[in-house]
């Protein structure tokens, strides 16, 4: 049976949320994640980075846990978006289609420079 690691942090002035995953994403430590993300949106945190540099597998389960949730966060003008996956993670997430619908970024500042680029286009917003 294989371990996750899962850490968190957040930041309060953007409230980017940025999970850290290491290990496996599978049937048995998909849970683990699963409160984690429910417990951010509970607590209406809708901008989330998955970091999946220390992930070597995500099986169906773990796959399901992002796409369940995407709906749910957009709809309160957030996004859960990817960043770092090894190769073969990647190579999945793009057979599986999951780059139509979760975007994916080389770096956790990639993704969450994106977060900045959307927050300064909504309307109404001005660039301090």
């Amino acid at each position: 049976m294989e371990n996750i690691s899962i850490s968190l942090s957040e930041n309060e002035r953007d409230r980017v949320s940025e999970i850290r995953i290491d290990g496996v994403i599978d049937t048995t430590t998909s849970s683990d994640l699963e409160e984690v993300i429910e417990s951010l949106l509970k607590r209406r945190r809708y901008m989330i980075i998955l970091d999946l540099a220390g992930v070597d597998y995500i099986s169906s389960a773990g796959w399901g846990i992002f796409i369940s949730r995407i709906k749910d966060v957009r709809n309160n003008r957030g996004d859960i978006k990817l960043a770092n996956m090894i190769p073969n993670v990647y190579e999945i997430y793009e057979l599986l289609e999951f780059d139509k619908v979760l975007k994916s970024y080389l770096s956790v500042d990639k993704a969450h420079n994106d977060f900045e680029d959307v927050k300064e286009a909504e309307p109404g917003k001005k660039k301090v």
